[in-house]
């Protein structure tokens, strides 16, 4: 029989520490909710794996090394059947060194030990439980934010309203899985949702973990056994909340809670209307592909030294610049994982990235499996992951070394991995 055990760690960095999200220093200046890392640890009695969700913009990979090492001594959970991932959020802990905002060094030294925590509490705490999956629709929150326009271009954000916007230039992901976890008195202990969204609508300089924290106290605080409510994100490296026919501004802390409420309503709704099924077999598969790093072109030099001869250069070119000129990786190769882990009549699949929104829906689509969650930031961060085509129209995601930093085939042979484990572990 299936058992799942919950566990929870508190992840807040000290106040002073700088967050990550931006390309200019924002130091934190107060704590307006705690970031966790969430562990939900499930056993069939033959195998165990384990599911870390974390209030960060990334995981840096040496940090999962790190934090998988600690809970597979701590517990004997396979190392490689332990998914560490992010939720995103942009007024969490700057966790990427070699970046223009500097890191917290004490606190990334605690980092792997405080989510290895986090596992060591859920596998003690195991306990009989049954499964059940639900899904929801909203597509009124999240939006492509890449925008065709009347001169041909692909923009980034475009200005609201903005009379030669034609329409968005790909898709969005509607879908809200949820994998509910029930104990044998029919109570939720656990809820794992899934949907696209990208976390940057507080903004500012308090520590927060945005609308994916605010919906899970939201869901957790209705049910009366107050279940541990995990945000997975989706493939969201082109979604967000903005909508251009809205003129008015959609940040800060009433956007937060609007967000927050519609989602944790979907989420809710899923849960309560979900169906019961197998959660067995537990099963795990992964990959690591060999990815080359993003080349250093003559143009990337060039447009490094035209950035550096302008005196007008924005900050935000002047960052572009200094990113080229110090960059280290070229010629080199990333070791990329991409892992899969089947929960009886589902799966979850998770990429080490921000991974286009249209990759995800393609492996959902060639899943063998009904539902799929897909999980982005997992097992590491790696930039944007944008697809093939939106190199040459080219936008913010797409800017090597500064966004994309692995080759563009990255995002395609990602996709296929994920599928060949998908399918190995539906077999």
């Amino acid at each position: 029989m299936l058992k799942v055990g919950t566990g929870a760690a508190v992840i807040t960095p000290p106040v002073g520490t700088s967050l990550g999200g931006y390309f200019h220093d924002r130091v934190s200046t107060r704590v307006r909710d705690d970031l966790l890392a969430k562990a939900l640890v499930l056993d069939d009695g033959d195998t165990k794996a384990a599911i870390v969700v974390c209030d960060l913009q990334a995981v840096e990979i040496e940090v999962v090394r790190e934090a998988r090492r600690l809970a597979s001594e701590a517990t004997g959970i396979p190392a490689g059947n332990i998914w560490i991932s992010a939720t995103h959020t942009h007024t969490g802990p700057q966790v990427r060194r070699n970046r223009t905002v500097p890191v917290n060094e004490a606190y990334l030294a605690e980092l792997p030990g405080l989510i290895a925590q986090s596992i060591i509490q859920a596998n003690g705490e195991l306990r009989p439980a049954r499964a059940r999956l639900g899904e929801e629709y909203e597509d009124r929150i999240a939006f492509n934010r890449r925008f065709r326009m009347k001169d041909g271009r692909v923009q980034f954000n475009p200005r609201k309203q903005d009379p030669d916007i034609i329409g968005p230039d790909g898709p969005i992901d509607p879908q809200v899985n949820v994998l509910r976890l029930d104990g044998e008195d029919g109570r939720p202990i656990a809820i794992l949702a899934n949907y696209a969204l990208h976390p940057d609508v507080l903004g500012g300089c308090e520590i927060s973990a945005d609308w994916p924290g605010e919906a899970c106290r939201i869901v957790s605080s209705l049910y009366e056994s107050k279940p541990l409510v995990i945000f997975m994100q989706g493939t969201c490296g082109n979604i967000n909340h903005r909508d251009i026919n809205n003129p008015d501004p959609q940040n800060g802390p009433e956007e937060v809670a609007r967000v927050a409420r519609v989602v944790a309503g979907k989420v809710l709704s899923a849960s309560e209307l979900s169906i019961p099924i197998s959660g067995e077999p537990v099963l795990t598969a992964s990959r690591v592909l060999p990815i080359k790093y993003h080349s250093l072109t003559d143009e990337l030099r060039a447009r490094a030294k035209e950035i550096r001869s302008r005196p007008d250069a924005s900050e935000f070119e002047r960052v572009q610049a200094e990113l080229i000129e110090n960059y280290q990786l070229d010629g080199k190769t990333a070791d990329v994982e991409v892992q899969a882990i089947r929960v009886g009549d589902t799966a979850f699949v998770g990429v080490p990235g921000e991974y286009f929104v249209e990759y995800g829906l393609s492996i959902k689509e060639w899943s063998p499996f009904p539902q799929t969650f897909v999980g982005e930031l997992a097992n590491g961060a790696f930039g944007y992951i944008p697809t093939q085509d939106a190199f040459y129209p080219g936008t913010y995601e797409t800017m090597p070394i500064l966004s994309a930093t692995l080759e563009p085939s990255a995002g395609v042979q990602m996709a296929n991995a994920a599928g060949q484990l998908l399918r190995s572990l539906a077999e």
